[in-house]
């Protein structure tokens, strides 16, 4: 089994159709039995967040969140999100430390994000950018 960690850069232009490729690989992966997509619970909170300011139907979000399995947020997440020392944005080191917990070995972080990209680096992940 093969797991991604799907970064809100990545969602949010799947869900609006901003990019065909990061689509067509949400797609793809999704449909492969040996691949799964995993995500920290805070890519609800953003995609609905960006679904009100778009004026889109909050329930658009199924179309990728059916697909995503979620980490809950917990005091644990947070901890470690503040332990990561390269700079990130808040919720990008949720997102990491969502990952760091999630006890995924070779987990890869799909991010189109550069930052988000190079802190992940950093900090043992291998990346994947599939909005290129």
């Amino acid at each position: 089994m093969r797991y991604h960690f799907l970064d809100s850069s990545v969602a949010v232009r799947i869900l609006l159709g901003h990019s065909p490729p990061a689509a067509q690989w949400f797609d793809t992966t999704t449909g492969n039995g040996d691949d799964r997509i995993v995500s920290s619970r805070i890519l609800r909170t953003e995609i609905t967040r960006v679904l009100r300011r778009e004026g889109l139907p909050v329930v658009d979000r199924d179309h990728v969140l059916d697909f995503v399995d979620t980490i809950p947020l917990d005091h644990a997440v947070l901890q470690e999100a503040e332990a990561i020392i390269p700079h990130v944005r808040t919720l990008d080191a949720i997102h990491l430390a969502s990952a760091l917990r999630s006890g995924l070995e070779d987990l890869v972080i799909v991010t189109h994000d550069a930052t988000m990209k190079s802190v992940a680096a950093a900090i043992g992940f291998s990346i994947a950018d599939p909005v290129r």
